[in-house]
């Protein structure tokens, strides 16, 4: 069975965040086995990361194809807010929207909002919204993947403080 896109662009990722801060933390968490939606033992994202001293990132990654990647592809979702309020801890979703060759981050709480709000889905036309604080992660195209520039990131984060 080959790779899907998704788990090759989870291995990129790792090593495109350790070019972005080498000797940084940075913990894949293993799948669980039987991790369908509503298991017990599923984890609540895919990557734990502490680029500063002060900001722990859990990130769980999704590739979509399209403009919309609806909740029910967000497994991780409910588990992720349990830990929205914790101080300098900042969960989310990273997606990319290979079609469009963009990375965003979508905090969980910003997630909630339009969760409550009815939406459906994230649409990648959010980004350029002012209704839902989301981020678009500055990457160039390699041949497949997005070198992302997560520095730029993580201090746009700590501008906007949660």
């Amino acid at each position: 069975m080959a790779e899907s896109l998704g788990k090759k662009w989870e291995a990129f990722f790792k090593q495109n965040w350790k070019e972005c801060f080498p000797n940084t933390f940075i913990y894949r968490l293993p799948d669980q086995l039987g991790g369908y939606a509503g298991a017990g033992g599923s984890n609540p994202c895919d990557f734990i990361c502490l680029p500063k001293n002060s900001i722990l990132l859990m990130l769980e990654l999704k590739e979509h194809k399209g403009n919309t990647i609806n909740w029910t592809a967000i497994r991780q979702y409910e588990k992720l807010l349990a830990y929205k309020d914790l101080e300098n801890v900042y969960p989310g979703i990273l997606i990319w929207f290979s079609d469009h060759d963009k990375i965003i981050f979508c905090p969980i709480g910003e997630a909630e909002k339009m969760h409550k709000d009815g939406l459906k889905s994230i649409n990648i036309k959010l980004i350029e919204s002012n209704k839902y604080l989301l981020y678009n992660i500055p990457a160039t195209k390699k041949r497949v993947f997005l070198n992302a520039d997560f520095n730029t990131f993580v201090e746009e984060l700590e501008k906007n403080d949660k």
